[in-house]
């Protein structure tokens, strides 16, 4: 017969930097570099589908890729900012840490 031995892992420690909150300053900051990036993405593959609709409106994979591309930086940044709106519940005023 077999015996199974337990090992024990050692417990996981969080760093000081996970524990600290973030101020409200620089979660609004983190908001508005996230933004400026989408809407940077979605300027550029709107001009490139805004091209392939013109040039070539049968290509239906190119045409497909972009609006993927817009779909997956709407979710991205999407996600991103509700993480940001989680983290402002905790954030501290600025000059209080």
């Amino acid at each position: 017969m077999h015996s199974a031995t337990i090992i024990q892992f050692p417990a996981i420690k969080q760093s000081s930097a996970q524990t600290l909150s973030k101020t409200v300053q620089q979660v609004g900051e983190e908001a508005l570099a996230q933004t400026k990036d989408a809407h940077r993405d979605l300027c550029t593959f709107l001009s490139d589908l805004s091209f392939m609709v013109k040039e070539t409106p049968q290509d239906r994979r190119a045409i497909s890729a972009r609006i993927l591309a817009m779909h997956e930086t709407l979710t991205n940044a999407d996600i991103a900012l509700v993480k940001m709106l989680q983290q402002m519940e905790t954030a501290t005023p600025a000059g209080t840490l």
